[in-house]
């Protein structure tokens, strides 16, 4: 059974790095960020680059459009 998140792209984010065991810490390393700039993304107040939402679309195992919403989000 899946199940299907219709989520903006933030909370996919949180909900990814909760199935992946990740923290922010994580992510924003991978980024090249610090855990505040991730943060602030997170919380929209500034806007992932297309570069971020790559990388973190590898970091998760998922494609750039499951990160922005064009395709749903499922956990088997």
């Amino acid at each position: 059974m899946s199940v299907k998140f219709e989520t903006n792209s933030f909370s996919r984010i949180k909900v990814l790095l909760t199935l992946r065991g990740l923290r922010q810490i994580d992510a924003a390393r991978k980024l090249g960020i610090s855990s505040a700039s991730f943060s602030d993304k997170l919380k929209g107040d500034i806007r992932f680059s297309a570069d971020e939402i790559a990388k973190l679309a590898d970091l998760f195992g998922v494609s750039t459009d499951v990160l922005l919403g064009r395709e749903p989000l499922e956990v088997v």
